[in-house]
């Protein structure tokens, strides 16, 4: 390969990593509604919001009808985009979900968050023992065993990976496809922990035994001790 083709290929890998116009406003607008720079009843204009991102007219429409998708904002015919308020906004939606872990609400979200694990996963995971088949047993097993080869190499990256793959294997063992439908909220609960508090400190592998413990016990139907565990494990991550 002749050096000019090397350095093509090599631009052509750092643009294809880059984000495009389209995430960039979504991501910038998006982060701003729920940051409060944009406080509800705001009226922007499509004109105003292609000055401040310096994107086209176009890009900003597409950005704005994903946003209204997820209740940050309306179109007003003749007036503009609308901010809505906080009970407008799809909660459980991920990305809404990381634009408010960025925002001063910050703490109310983790509490949020933290919350809804506690009052879903534990009966999920009673669930899971009680209902799910040997096949999704077997597929939790193997999680957890992926997930303390991670904890012990201290591989954090790997950790979430194999930590959210857990619990929403679980989640969905559980036989409710409502708690399948939050594998998302809790990947973005697991993801928070993984990224502020497990690069500042060692993974704790009493903390990792903990999922061991609990595959064991779905995978022998301890449906109760199970509940438990997991009650524990949640416990265990509670915001200060």
């Amino acid at each position: 390969m002749s050096p000019g083709a090397g350095r093509g290929a090599h631009a052509g890998s750092a643009a294809s990593s880059r984000p495009s116009a389209f995430t960039q406003v979504t991501e910038r607008i998006g982060g701003a509604i729920c940051d409060g720079t944009y406080p509800p009843g705001t009226v922007l204009t499509v004109e105003e919001l292609e000055v401040v991102t310096g994107a086209s007219r176009s890009v900003v429409r597409e950005a704005a009808r994903v946003l209204a998708s997820k209740g940050l904002l309306r179109a007003r015919k003749r007036v503009g985009l609308e901010i809505l308020g906080e009970g407008e906004w799809s909660l459980f939606d991920a990305q809404v979900i990381r634009w408010r872990l960025d925002s001063p609400q910050r703490q109310t979200q983790l509490a949020s968050l933290h919350q809804l694990r506690i009052a879903i996963e534990p009966e999920a995971a009673r669930l899971a023992a009680e209902n799910g088949t040997p096949e999704q047993a077997g597929e939790i097993i193997s999680a957890a065993g992926r997930l303390w080869s991670a904890g012990v190499d201290g591989e954090h990256d790997q950790f979430l990976r194999d930590d959210a793959s857990l619990h929403r294997l679980i989640l969905r063992a559980s036989g409710n496809p409502m708690f399948a439908q939050l594998s998302d909220v809790i990947h973005e609960a697991l993801r928070e922990r993984t990224l502020h508090e497990l690069t500042i400190r060692p993974i704790s592998l009493s903390d990792v035994q903990l999922h061991v413990d609990l595959a064991g016990q779905i995978q022998r139907r301890r449906g109760n001790e199970a509940g438990a565990t997991m009650r524990e494990i949640i416990r265990r991550t509670q915001p200060s």
